[in-house]
């Protein structure tokens, strides 16, 4: 399944070769990527269809690098469409691949980096943070093992006092929404630390996790 090429068609992005295992191809629009990135995406999703035996379906969704994409039918592709933003407790799309490479070639890159494997957090899992870091504030992240609706990171500033009464339990989506330069180190296994502020950021593993 995975013998296809990407063409690029105008602003739109297509791939050939995939319609007879699925029926139709894909169709992407990025304003910001290339055919080697946009595979990244491909690659990644055609994985999980060879390993599953799953088939896509019309408005089915599939959560990519941290991100949420959609799958939309038209005529002989599926357009794959990006999440964009939650309005009245509603997902709202748009044909779109860019949000969704900037993490997960960011999270891959970093976890490549340092010659790890990537633990990539869905979109759907929680994350305990600190409320100043909406507003900007540095970042103490760290990563601990966790139950499946929880991403395992726990996200502070440097006025945490250490008492996880003051932490906002959130979605992934909102802490991403607000500080997308997180997004690369949200990959990283349980053990990992790292600090970012305005400066600079810094990555490490700590045995004592």
């Amino acid at each position: 399944m995975k013998n296809y090429s990407i063409i690029k068609l105008d602003r739109l992005f297509v791939t050939k070769g995939i319609n007879s295992k699925l029926n139709k191809e894909f169709s992407i629009r990025s304003k910001k990527y290339g055919i080697n990135d946009i595979s990244l995406i491909i690659d990644h999703i055609l994985d999980y269809l060879i390993a599953s035996g799953k088939i896509i379906k019309n408005f089915e969704t599939f959560g990519c690098g941290s991100w949420l994409l959609q799958f939309v039918e038209n005529d002989n592709y599926f357009e794959i469409h990006e999440l964009k933003k939650i309005e009245n407790e509603e997902n709202i799309y748009e044909f779109n691949l860019d949000t969704t490479i900037d993490f997960f070639k960011s999270q891959l890159e970093l976890c490549s980096s340092l010659n790890i494997s990537p633990s990539i957090p869905n979109i759907g899992q929680k994350v305990a943070i600190s409320r100043e870091i909406y507003e900007g504030s540095e970042v103490n992240g760290v990563r601990y093992d966790s139950p499946d609706h929880m991403s395992g990171w726990y996200l502070t500033s440097n006025s945490y006092n250490g008492d996880i009464k003051t932490l906002s339990i959130d979605y992934l989506f909102f802490v991403l929404k607000s500080r997308p330069e997180l997004a690369r180190f949200l990959a990283l296994p349980s053990g990992y630390r790292f600090f970012k502020d305005e400066i600079g950021d810094d990555v490490w593993y700590d045995e004592d996790i």
